[in-house]
């Protein structure tokens, strides 16, 4: 027998579009290995550990505790309770989150995701009370609002979204408002993180953007 050859090439390198924007990426990546260790392999004390308030499940039912934890007013967003529900929201955070990363950089797109996570399951938790909530929804809509506003203070400052998918992503905020979705049998939609997300990322993306404009950068 002759052994094979292996000839080293070196690493594989990765695409240059996750090179400029691993922020990006990165919450894409953890949000998949959050969703991989909770609902494929079932893990259900990482529910119980990322939720807004911690619970237990009883005889009696679901009984939940007071809100409390620091890590707990970050970590919802990064629970999806089905394949499409992580595919879509990833989808829209590479978009969305390339688009700012690319402009303010790594860690300040980072500090626009904790801040959007935290405003956007707060909201959420003041609306539907102690629950079992997450996605990364609250955030795409934060990065959404703050592409708009930071645009409209300085045009073209940010890679703008297509004007059909900003009507769509609007389109869909409110239906899901209206209770619809919920109706239709596509369980209970998270609209308070949807609406406070956006909030919080207009307002961001206007401060920033008017900074910005000011110094010209």
């Amino acid at each position: 027998m002759r052994a094979a050859e292996i000839n080293y090439v070196g690493p594989i390198p990765l695409p240059n579009s996750i090179l400029k924007n691993p922020a990006s990426f990165g919450l894409v990546a953890v949000s998949a290995l959050v969703f991989l260790l909770f609902y494929q392999l079932r893990i259900v004390s990482l529910l119980q550990l990322f939720n807004f308030v911690p619970f237990e499940v009883t005889a009696a039912g679901t009984q939940f505790d007071k809100p409390g934890d620091w890590w707990r007013f970050i970590t919802p967003a990064l629970l999806h309770f089905s394949w499409m529900h992580l595919v879509f929201n990833s989808l829209w955070i590479w978009e969305f989150g390339r688009r700012i990363e690319s402009r303010i950089g790594s860690l300040n797109l980072l500090g626009l995701f904790f801040v959007a996570a935290i405003f956007s399951n707060s909201v959420q938790y003041l609306v539907s009370g102690p629950s079992v909530f997450g996605g990364m929804s609250g955030v795409v809509y934060a990065f959404l609002g703050f592409i708009f506003a930071g645009n409209l203070l300085r045009p073209n400052w940010l890679e703008p979204v297509p004007a059909g998918l900003m009507i769509f992503m609007l389109i869909w905020l409110f239906i899901g408002l209206t209770g619809t979705l919920s109706f239709l049998g596509m369980g209970a939609i998270a609209n308070g993180a949807h609406f406070g997300g956006l909030v919080v990322g207009f307002i961001l993306g206007g401060v920033i953007g008017l900074i910005s404009r000011m110094g010209k950068r």
